[in-house]
């Protein structure tokens, strides 16, 4: 699966833009601010339907217009697919083949696409809804089953917790409507975790050898997903917060709560780590990512690295590459304030490559031959 050609109006910097891509490897080099990271957003939000950069459709338009509009040109094999995505300041139409989707959540997985950036780091840095989020993200599109329990969790627990909101403010609490909420979020919730904790099984090996390669140093890494919820005494354990959500007007158990914990050489990374070994956790993690994708919806992802080469020395830059050209097997898009740091590792591959000159909204074709065979 790879984006042939995109077309953009009014989003972001790009008041107009119409562009060909390479099936293969695509450099965006430009300063920081050009639109390199935007041209990214737009694959993603026709990938995901959102952005990567946690924009609303609002703030996507570009400066005085009304609307924006971004159409993709798919392919897989011989097949075709064209996706539209369109805002017009008040409705969001997402088609492919400009067939609506009755959910939007239909699409996801359908164009798996994964993105590198150099805030990554914030999965460690951060709380833990952070990376939930990231996990939710990657086996949503995995997953429809999990995608589809992760919905019902979400809505569940949001109209559980506008009724405890209506008890502390004194009004009668309808003990069906609860219990409903209850039986809804304990099923969909262990889903959740059960499916958490097998593709984190999956996921963990594929991560370790990623890290291994990309690190200088032997150094031993592991993830642990942290849950209540597959404890046998579950139920009671929820039962008995019920006394604790009225006073806090929310739930305070279950799967929104669970935290997976990132560790190096038997300590959490987040305070022993250094900055290269977090770098590199996390691009490790990307990387593996990127192979379960593959091997749950049958097509290689879309790789998205945007400015990733920032803060890494020479010999895990060289590593990554390395790892990249051998393992990637799918369409690449990688940008890069200096693109003599970048283009130099790509000029011995066979691959056909292609380099963008982005320039505040305007793209030019470099000289680099499209292909370095």
């Amino acid at each position: 699966m790879y984006i042939e050609k995109i077309s953009l109006l009014n989003f972001k910097n790009y008041s107009e833009l119409e562009l060909s891509f390479s099936k293969e490897i695509n450099l965006l080099a430009g300063l920081n601010g050009s639109g390199k990271t935007n041209l990214l957003d737009a694959i993603y939000c026709l990938c995901l339907t959102k952005s990567f950069l946690g924009m609303n459709d609002q703030q996507m338009i570009h400066t005085n217009q009304g609307y924006f509009s971004a159409l993709g040109w798919f392919k897989e094999n011989s097949k075709e697919y064209k996706l539209q995505y369109d805002f017009d300041g008040k409705k969001k139409n997402f088609t492919v083949d400009k067939k609506p989707y009755h959910k939007l959540s239909e699409h996801i997985g359908k164009f798996p696409a994964i993105v590198l950036t150099p805030h990554d780091t914030d999965l460690i840095r951060n709380g833990s809804e952070d990376r939930r989020r990231f996990f939710d993200s990657l086996f949503s599109q995995a997953d429809p089953i999990y995608l589809e329990a992760l919905i019902r969790y979400t809505h569940f627990i949001k109209q559980r917790n506008a009724l405890l909101k209506l008890a502390a403010e004194g009004r009668f609490i309808d003990r069906i409507l609860m219990d409903a909420y209850d039986h809804n979020l304990m099923q969909s919730g262990t889903i959740i975790a059960q499916k958490r904790a097998s593709y984190l099984q999956r996921l963990l090996p594929i991560f370790q050898e990623y890290y291994s390669l990309l690190s200088p140093e032997y150094e031993n890494t592991h993830i642990e997903y942290e849950t209540k919820v597959l404890d046998p005494n579950f139920e009671k354990i929820y039962q008995d917060s019920y006394s604790k959500d009225l006073i806090l007007q929310r739930t305070n158990k279950g799967v929104h709560k669970d935290d997976f914990k990132f560790i190096i050489n038997s300590e959490a990374i987040k305070q022993y780590g250094s900055q290269g070994q977090q770098k590199t956790f996390v691009i490790a993690l990307k990387l593996a990512q990127y192979e379960l994708l593959k091997a749950c919806t049958g097509h290689a992802p879309i790789l998205l690295m945007d400015d990733i080469f920032d803060k890494l020395d020479d010999i895990r830059i060289e590593k990554l590459i390395a790892l990249v050209q051998k393992h990637v097997h799918g369409q690449l898009f990688i940008s890069d304030a200096r693109p003599d740091r970048s283009s130099i590792f790509f000029k011995s591959n066979s691959k056909d490559f292609r380099m963008f000159i982005i320039d505040q909204g305007s793209i030019s074709l470099s000289n680099l031959p499209s292909s370095t065979s």
